[in-house]
């Protein structure tokens, strides 16, 4: 039977470059949520997190704030809504139906969101998922037990997508907050936690890393936390509850990954993007609203490529510059100079090379000293020379400050948040953002 789709927009905004980047929403069909708290039928819809919920109400489950803010960051914003069941009651509880995801023709979009969709989805879906995401596009996927009729629906109705990554999603449980300053943002350099010191999420719905398939990179970007419980319920009696355990080394609040030329996210919980005063928390809270910006630029590779990390060794005179995207082939020997920051002069490129490696989703340039003066250095790559797969181009300078043969010190790493920052300052032709050390050490300095 051919499905009427039910579709929300909002009003597009335009990127400066005429390109406006469009993002799906999914939502569970009406009166398809809420088992754990709502007691009526308007109750059930509102808990589906709709993108057209703009109540700032107590304990209120919009995403209309969230949508807002992806508006004013240039995005379309569009939400899809799960058909009724066949036979589905006037009233009441319902189920929803699965989305014919081919019919969508998913690669219109630069990012779809798995949200509150709890329909059942078969392996054909997945097909569809897996090569959108492997095609170049971007998928979130967010679970939540009121997102659904019983605890394991919105699990379950993510777990056929997940699967085809290598992840598994858990039942909803627990509430946290993750913080930089405490260790608990295992991958603290990604772009996805650039800037941001906390996030949280209350009755989160975590997931486990297992082996991912070819082409699949996965990166565990915040720790779980507290007790942990499986989606492997199988008695209707107690809404299909699953056994509990403590939160291992392969759970994760934040997953992020890349799968040939596309990405995705395991996001642990949809309050945490609730409008103004919603349950739990809210995207006003901690760096919640930030956050979500960086989730979506990432899964729409809508950020100009940085220097993740940067390396240098005393001991073999290398220096390595890693790259947070895959460059094509813009990271040259021609746009990167050496330069003595003393006396401003130059080094020879007679006696420095360079190797560049780029794979997965990240780019690695090494550069080799063959003879090089005691002294301080700076390596130096132009503005509006480095562009990613998706035609962003950096428009600031890329600054490492490296000190040779001062100390015996042999190599150190530098990451951001070991640094200070300093001002913004204007250069010839664009932009510094240089990040400064003591220059006591051999250790390489970031910007």
């Amino acid at each position: 039977m051919r499905q009427r789709l039910h579709i929300d927009g909002l009003e597009a905004r335009r990127l400066l470059n005429g390109a406006a980047l469009s993002i799906l929403f999914i939502r569970g069909a009406e009166r398809s949520g809420g088992f754990l708290e709502a007691t009526g039928d308007f109750q059930r819809t509102e808990q589906l997190a709709d993108i057209n919920n703009t109540a700032t109400s107590n304990n209120n489950h919009g995403w209309a704030t969230l949508a807002t803010a992806l508006r004013g960051e240039g995005y379309t914003v569009t939400q899809v809504v799960e058909p009724l069941e066949s036979g589905a009651p006037g009233t009441g509880q319902t189920q929803g139906a699965a989305l014919n995801l081919a019919q969508l023709n998913l690669n219109q979009y630069d990012a779809v969101v798995f949200g509150s969709n709890n329909a059942v989805y078969d392996s054909a879906a997945a097909d569809v998922v897996e090569a959108y995401v492997r095609g170049g596009g971007g998928v979130l996927f967010i679970s939540d037990a009121n997102f659904g009729s019983d605890w394991r629906d919105a699990s379950r109705s993510d777990q056929p997508f997940l699967s085809r990554f290598g992840l598994t999603v858990h039942q909803d449980n627990a509430t946290y907050v993750l913080e930089r300053s405490r260790g608990e943002f295992a991958a603290p350099n990604h772009p996805v936690l650039r800037g941001i010191n906390s996030f949280d999420g209350e009755g989160v719905t975590p997931f486990q890393i297992g082996t991912p398939p070819s082409g699949v990179l996965l990166t565990r970007l915040a720790i779980a936390e507290q007790t942990i419980v499986l989606n492997n319920g199988t008695s209707s009696a107690n809404q299909f509850r699953g056994t509990s355990r403590a939160a291992g080394s392969n759970d994760a609040s934040l997953v992020a990954g890349t799968a040939d030329d596309g990405r995705l996210i395991g996001h642990f919980d949809r309050n945490t993007f609730f409008n103004l005063n919603g349950a739990g928390t809210n995207i006003t809270r901690f760096d919640n609203r930030a956050f979500a910006l960086n989730v979506f630029d990432y899964l729409t590779d809508n950020e100009p490529p940085a220097l993740a990390t940067s390396d240098y060794s005393e001991s073999t005179r290398r220096i390595t510059l890693r790259f947070d995207d895959r460059l094509e082939g813009t990271l040259q020997r021609n746009v990167v100079k050496i330069r003595n920051r003393q006396t401003l002069e130059l080094l020879p490129r007679s006696s420095w090379s360079m190797d560049v490696n780029e794979s997965g989703d990240s780019t690695i340039g090494t550069i080799n000293l063959r003879s090089a003066p005691v002294g301080r250095y700076r390596v130096e790559i132009e503005p509006f020379s480095l562009t990613d797969d998706a035609n962003n181009t950096r428009g600031r300078e890329i600054r490492f400050n490296f000190t040779v043969g001062l100390t015996t010190q042999s190599s150190a790493s530098v990451s951001r948040e070991q640094l200070i920052q300093t001002p913004a300052l204007p250069t010839a032709g664009g932009f510094s953002d240089e990040l400064i050390d003591d220059d006591t050490s051999p250790v390489g300095v970031l910007a």
